[in-house]
């Protein structure tokens, strides 16, 4: 089932649309204080060099994989999964629900990390947060520690949260990609799934608004999140708590 996201042929005609976030042309201009993936704070003031994030990337080449033979290690189904997100998850839709069948996604074009986090405790009021929950919302602003702390009290402690970064020429790029690099390293039910190290050396994947997935960039997009959901599931369960002893 899929809510919230626009048809298959609209969805592919992003490469006549380079501006097709319009939200995101009014978006959160002010900088905010984010963390680099060593975990030192600084300031976004400007534009960094694009680089790659590379903590905790799940590879966008070969899906996960047992740690050993014989583990318990097991794909997750995508029926265990609910995606919130922006205009690349609408792009990328028909790919995910291929690679991930049943799959709840909610994806609406413009959508930014603050409006996203109403739409999941929206979806948590209906039950319809499953146990893998993937959230990509970098593209149109940035993204805040209080947003992120916010996004881990509506996951709770018994889901496993994705985190998507992003890749797009704009000033909170780095930033965004820093903080959620640095929020999934911090916590160890967190995966992180690099799109941007997935497509920074495949722009030809993209439409010419270097943003938005063609249907074959929709496909490398769903084998990366694909391994990163399958990570995610195969994380221990937290330790139960021990009863006090008085």
């Amino acid at each position: 089932m899929v809510a919230g996201v626009f048809s298959y042929t609209a969805a592919t005609n992003f490469g006549a649309r380079a501006d097709i976030a319009g939200a995101a042309r009014s978006a959160r201009p002010s900088p905010v204080a984010g963390r680099s993936p060593d975990g030192s704070t600084s300031m976004a003031n400007a534009h960094p060099a694009r680089r790659p994030v590379t903590a905790s990337p799940a590879s966008p080449a070969s899906p996960a994989s047992p740690a050993s033979p014989g583990s318990s290690w097991h794909a997750v189904p995508g029926s265990a999964v609910t995606a919130v997100g922006d205009s690349v998850l609408v792009a990328s839709t028909p790919a995910l629900q291929q690679a991930l069948p049943g799959i709840y996604i909610d994806a609406q074009v413009g959508r930014q990390f603050y409006t996203g986090l109403s739409v999941i405790a929206a979806l948590k009021a209906r039950g319809l947060l499953r146990r893998i929950v993937v959230v990509d919302l970098g593209t149109n602003g940035t993204v805040t520690w209080a947003e992120i702390s916010r996004l881990f009290a509506e996951i709770g402690k018994h889901r496993r949260l994705v985190l998507v970064n992003t890749f797009e020429d704009r000033s909170w790029e780095y930033e965004v990609n820093s903080t959620l690099a640095a929020a999934a390293s911090d916590h160890a039910d967190v995966v992180l799934a690099n799109w941007y190290a997935t497509v920074v050396h495949r722009t030809y994947l993209l439409w010419s608004d270097g943003i938005h997935p063609q249907p074959a960039g929709g496909l490398a997009y769903a084998r990366m999140l694909k391994a990163a959901v399958d990570k995610a599931g195969n994380l221990p369960e937290p330790p139960a708590a021990r009863p006090r002893v008085r």
